[in-house]
């Protein structure tokens, strides 16, 4: 099975200021698998501090196991700090579903 569609390789990271809600915006972008597993760990890695974390799922197109690691990686390190995953496209939903992702995340 071939894919064809372009991968879009860029990441932002926006951390807003203490008064502002959410203090940390991810937004993600085009598709996530093995390849760019570092990428994801040293984005997630930097979210220390207080305030909710939001990612922004909604132009992933692709995600494999990797994802579904360092999303569960995230949440061990910080149980108490809201983390909503938003946007997230209904495929990719049906699998964080499937692992129960949404019973340990908000997804909006």
């Amino acid at each position: 099975m071939f894919r064809f569609a372009a991968k879009a390789y860029t990441c932002n990271v926006m951390e807003l200021g203490p008064a502002a809600s959410p203090n940390h915006i991810v937004r993600l972008m085009g598709e996530y698998d093995l390849t760019r597993r570092d990428e994801l760990a040293a984005i997630f890695s930097k979210l220390d501090g207080d305030g909710e974390i939001v990612i922004d799922m909604g132009d992933v197109t692709y995600v494999d196991s990797t994802v579904l690691r360092e999303l569960a990686a995230l949440r061990l390190r910080d149980q108490e700090r809201p983390v909503f995953l938003r946007g997230v496209r209904a495929p990719i939903r049906h699998i964080l579903s499937i692992v129960g992702f949404d019973r340990i995340f908000t997804i909006v």
